[in-house]
């Protein structure tokens, strides 16, 4: 009896999961930028690498995409990394997330839905060394 309840729940589950996938590919969430080029809210300079943040809005998920895409000193863009993000809110509300990598950038869902200034943290780790930016933000 076990056995024969397995197999039709792995199915459903797998079904569920190749949809919630191509449903990100889909939207531009995976693996892709959004359509729309969002909002340029800042640039870095880290140790000879450039940082251009960029923010995206998806009123249909009703949240935002923070997106990063670094540099190398020689213009290159870095693909083979791993970036996180620290975001403290106006109300002092902390969100914390790991970014995915999409065509030579990182990105992640926050929610910007407050008016006011936000502080944004990021850790980047390539090569044997890890980068740390600092910048506010404003929601008018």
């Amino acid at each position: 009896m076990k056995n024969s309840i397995v197999a039709p729940v792995l199915r459903v589950a797998f079904f569920l999961f190749m949809t919630s996938v191509f449903a990100m590919v889909s939207s531009g969430v995976a693996g892709d930028h959004p359509d729309n080029p969002g909002i340029k809210i800042h640039t870095s300079t880290v140790d000879g690498y450039g940082l251009n943040y960029s923010l995206y809005h998806f009123p249909e998920r009703k949240t935002q995409h923070l997106m990063v895409s670094i540099a190398g000193p020689d213009g290159a863009a870095i693909e083979k990394g791993k970036v996180g993000f620290l975001v403290t809110g106006p109300d002092g509300s902390k969100q914390k997330a790991m970014a995915m990598g999409m065509k030579g950038a990182y990105g992640a869902d926050m929610d910007f839905s407050q008016k006011g200034f936000y502080t944004i943290k990021t850790k980047a780790v390539f090569g044997d060394k890890k980068r740390f930016d600092r910048f506010e933000y404003e929601v008018k």
